[in-house]
Order: structure tokens, then sequence, then C-alpha cells
């Protein structure tokens, strides 16, 4: 069984950003590389697509994580007076 992840806010929403940063470059890395290696000389294209899925792939798992924070908390009663 896997261990709940017990952190809180704070330590989530700045991993987003490790994350963000370390999936753009790799996906700028990879799409060079491909474009480089591939395509006879260098093309620009397959980079931006690799930047872009890595900024795609970071958003979705910061998504998962902050929600899954959010919706785990107790909801507190609306008092309207």
């Amino acid at each position: 069984m896997p261990k709940p992840d017990t952190r809180d806010f704070e330590e989530r929403y700045s991993s987003c950003f490790l994350d963000l940063g370390v999936k753009t470059v790799a996906g700028l890395l990879i799409g060079s590389m491909l474009g480089s290696f591939f395509l006879h000389g260098y093309k620009k294209w397959p980079m931006y697509i690799g930047g872009g899925l890595g900024v795609g792939m970071a958003y979705k798992n910061c998504e998962n994580s902050l929600n899954n924070f959010l919706l785990s908390m107790d909801p507190k009663a609306c008092v309207i007076k």
C-alpha cells in the first residue's frame, strides 16, 4: 500500500516550479537532439514541440498534485449572516 503524501500546499506549489523547469529543459534537449540527428541540419520546430510537451506534462502533474491536496481537506460550512 503506498504511503500517503504528507506535503503541505507550499511544498507542492514550489515542487511544481522545479518540475516545470526540469521537464521543459528535458523536452528542449530531446527536441534539439531529434532535430539535429534525424533531420538534416538544425531545425527549431522539434525543440519547440519538445518544450511544449514538457510544459504540458508539468502542468498536468501540478494540477493533479494540488487538486489531490485541496480536495482532501475538510470543507467548512458556509454561514451566511
